[in-house]
């Protein structure tokens, strides 16, 4: 597994992967915005970097991550793995592949993320690196902190 940029030969995939079990792609969807909006939003915001997730040369998955602007803080803000290949530890990777990237970032000693707060398999995951609730609610998601 690798993470790749976002470009004219693979943004349409990117795009058309969901988390939705029919299999059709949504501006949001049940636990996270789609891939769609979110290479949008790192176009109209500065500090977001995008990237699909590749296992063996077919992009299953994206991520969004970097410093935001409004809060100067270090953020994982989108990660999904579309519906076809969840289940299989690729999110396992794909998180410390991110948290492997954005060690080397400037000045990133503390990362945040949020989510649903009842997106169970999300919240195992994320705790299972390390990173712990703040108690804080984000536009009605659960924030947590990693310090590294």
């Amino acid at each position: 597994m690798k993470l790749v940029e976002i470009n004219k030969d693979n943004w349409l995939h990117t795009v058309l992967l969901t988390t939705n079990v029919d299999g059709k792609a949504t501006v949001v969807e049940k636990f996270v915005a789609s891939n769609a909006l979110s290479i949008v939003q790192s176009n109209y915001e500065t500090g977001w970097i995008v990237r699909g997730i590749e296992v063996d040369g077919k992009i299953i998955g994206f991520t969004m991550y970097g410093l935001d602007e409004e809060t100067k803080n270090y953020w994982i803000c989108r990660l999904m793995i579309d519906y076809t290949c969840q289940g299989k530890g690729y999110g396992k990777e794909a998180v410390q592949l991110v948290l492997d990237e954005m060690k080397q970032l400037d000045n990133c000693e503390v990362i945040y993320l949020s989510t649903e707060p009842n997106n169970e398999v999300a919240i195992k995951l994320y705790e299972s690196f390390g990173f712990q609730k703040t108690g804080k609610i984000n536009d009605g998601e659960a924030e947590f902190i990693l310090t590294l």
